[in-house]
């Protein structure tokens, strides 16, 4: 009872274990706040992927970042993020357990996994998305720290994601 009641205590500048949770995934507890994260691992069904999903050098998810921006903090907090070539928007749980991440870009045709920049036509696999049919996607927050954050999803496979800043 004890710990309850000092994770929830209004004197703590933190405000609580949901605060934390929203400050180490987006930087801050106000609209606007950012952070930028950048992808450590990619397992699927438990084997390393990380290398694989950099298709042709292009500079996404592994050799750039992944930034993520609060834009309103509710009931469920809403938040855009984009990396080299993927723009997306969606809604995270208000105890931080999962996120739910959906596609926001302007990709060549909706199953297709590359985008036209500057006349280049960039592809690159979509971690978010293993399942491409999907309109959404929802992943279970299984560690959120601020420096670290660790992405599960069982589909028709096991899909984890391990983001760092």
């Amino acid at each position: 009872m004890t710990s309850f009641t000092l994770l929830t205590c209004k004197k703590y500048d933190e405000g609580g274990l949901v605060a934390r949770r929203c400050k180490n995934l987006f930087g801050g507890t106000k609209s606007g706040s950012s952070k930028t994260w950048k992808l450590k691992k990619y397992e699927v069904d438990g084997i390393d992927s990380t290398y694989l999903i950099n298709t042709g050098g292009i500079p996404d998810f592994y050799e750039k970042h992944l930034t993520i921006t609060l834009v309103d903090k509710k009931d469920m907090c809403s938040y855009n993020a984009s990396s080299f070539i993927f723009k997306y928007s969606g809604t995270i749980s208000a105890s931080y357990k999962s996120i739910i991440i959906g596609n926001n870009i302007d990709l060549i045709t909706l199953n297709s996994q590359c985008r036209i920049i500057d006349n280049i036509n960039y592809c690159s696999r979509n971690i978010f998305y293993p399942d491409q049919s999907d309109p959404i996607s929802e992943w279970k927050i299984t560690k959120l720290t601020r420096n670290e954050v660790i992405l599960h999803k069982q589909n028709k496979k096991n899909y984890h994601i391990k983001l760092q800043n």
